[in-house]
């Protein structure tokens, strides 16, 4: 397949965009403001009925996503946003009626692991759509093949309540030790000892500094959403992962959304 159409050119769609270009595909590209998109490669196409190829649709949220699938053309369409369950769910019937073969393909990784070919796709393609796409696919990255598209947007928001809640969490107990006047660098110090060593090293630095964020409170907060109402409909658990959407919703609400999402529990943790 040599076309590839990317939906919604936010920081995951312009480095999925970079790394088809990469690869050798002819990339088209779509986004709703289109003067925003800068220093991307590929043709800009003005109706979504004009994708070609494998369409990767990565739109913000449901509503958007419901925004521009009765549109959109191709000859497949993947969903590789973080959406709820329900909405993945409409969106594959919504496009089964249109004629049109779908399927998610959420990412785990951040936009540098998509442009360097090393993030993780979970896959809810069928076998046959799978088989005939996984040449093609491969070329983005790890692929984790589960089958079914609501299995799929399940495990991405189980995975992402884990990352989030843990971060945040983290975040907080590096607040508790602070209050208490032990240096974030004897706090890390501890847990390079322990199981947490490698996520202390990852994450503490990056909670105490600045630059632009990929991922923001904003976005995670959507994301706990998503995955408290995935809990909720299928009454799993949802204490912890409802507590910590709070948390997100709040520092959302007191004007932190823009914040990179593992400042959470340090912000938290601020009077």
């Amino acid at each position: 397949m040599e076309h590839i159409t990317v939906v919604g050119m936010g920081n995951m769609g312009k480095a999925f965009a970079r790394r088809a270009a990469s690869q050798g595909f002819y990339v088209f590209w779509w986004n709703r403001t289109r003067e925003k998109v800068r220093d991307v490669p590929g043709t800009p196409i003005s109706k979504l009925a004009d994708a070609k190829g494998l369409v990767v649709v990565f739109v913000a949220d449901d509503k958007a996503l419901f925004d521009v699938l009765p549109e959109v053309g191709g000859d497949y369409v993947a969903l590789s946003g973080t959406y709820s369950v329900d909405g993945v769910r409409r969106s594959v019937e919504m496009l089964a009626a249109r004629g049109r073969k779908s399927f998610a393909m959420p990412v785990v990784g951040s936009p540098r692991n998509v442009e360097a070919g090393d993030a993780i796709y979970i896959v809810g393609a069928p076998d046959d759509v799978y088989t005939k796409l996984r040449f093609t696919l491969e070329r983005f990255g790890v692929l984790f093949h589960v089958g079914d598209s609501v299995k799929a947007a399940a495990l991405k928001l189980a995975y992402n309540s884990l990352l989030i809640s843990t971060v945040a969490v983290l975040g907080e107990s590096l607040s508790l030790a602070s209050k208490y006047g032990v240096k974030p660098d004897v706090f890390r110090e501890l847990l390079s000892h322990t199981v947490f060593k490698d996520f202390a090293a990852r994450y503490i630095d990056r909670m105490l500094g600045g630059g632009t964020p990929t991922f923001t409170i904003r976005n995670a907060a959507k994301d706990m959403r998503y995955a408290s109402l995935a809990a909720g409909e299928a009454e799993a658990g949802n204490v912890a992962i409802s507590g910590v959407k709070a948390l997100y919703e709040l520092l959302t609400a007191m004007g932190y959304g823009d914040e990179d999402y593992v400042k959470a529990g340090v912000l938290a943790g601020r009077k």
